[in-house]
């Protein structure tokens, strides 16, 4: 396999990748693929793909930004392999050529998130020498109840998010859960 790390810039270069993106993500339609892609590129997102000739055989999706909390950091938003070809050092390819693009984009960090459920992944990431910094926390914003209770209207969504927030920044939040245990040694003390 003689295969080449390439920018991906024409709407038929991103259509070709569909059909390994799909299978990292597969809520995605081909129909809105190109158009998908071309909005996230207003906000700097950028894909490319490992080629043996024509045929696309791993694709990465990636951003560079800046963040106060570790600088200029290079983003993975997306990296696949085809399942018909993975063990190959495609991904590896991949990983190396974002950590170059990194480097060139003088950031201080490659980062990217996992899906919990993704094992083979995990160790393919902590054997290239990445390692677990932090827990990404998210919650859908769609579906009709949230932590916070039932969806409401934007402006009292809104309106309960900020009195909760002012509630937890003065410690006044009152919730009803029992304390975590700490190896069965029982409640866990508080400290003030």
């Amino acid at each position: 396999m003689t295969m080449k790390i390439r920018k991906i810039t024409t709407d038929q270069q991103i259509k070709a990748c569909f059909a390994v993106m799909v299978q990292l993500r597969p809520h995605l339609q081909r129909n809105a693929f190109v158009a998908r892609v071309r909005r996230q590129e207003n906000s700097g997102y950028r894909m490319v793909a490992a080629l043996d000739g024509r045929r696309v055989c791993g694709v990465a999706g990636y951003r560079v930004f800046e963040c106060l909390s570790r600088g200029r950091n290079l983003y993975v938003d997306d990296l696949v392999t085809d399942a018909a070809l993975r063990s190959r050092g495609i991904g590896q390819a991949l990983l190396h050529w974002l950590v170059g693009e990194a480097l060139r984009q003088r950031c201080r960090h490659l980062s990217l998130d996992s899906g919990v459920q993704r094992f083979g992944a995990h160790r393919f990431y902590l054997r290239e020498g990445m390692r677990i910094l932090c827990h990404h926390l998210a919650m859908d914003l769609t579906a009709k109840e949230t932590a916070l209770g039932p969806r409401v209207p934007k402006t009292g969504r809104r309106q309960r998010i900020v009195k909760t927030t002012r509630k937890l920044a003065n410690g006044r939040a009152g919730t009803k859960q029992k304390p975590l245990a700490v190896s069965g040694r029982g409640p866990r003390q508080s400290t003030p």
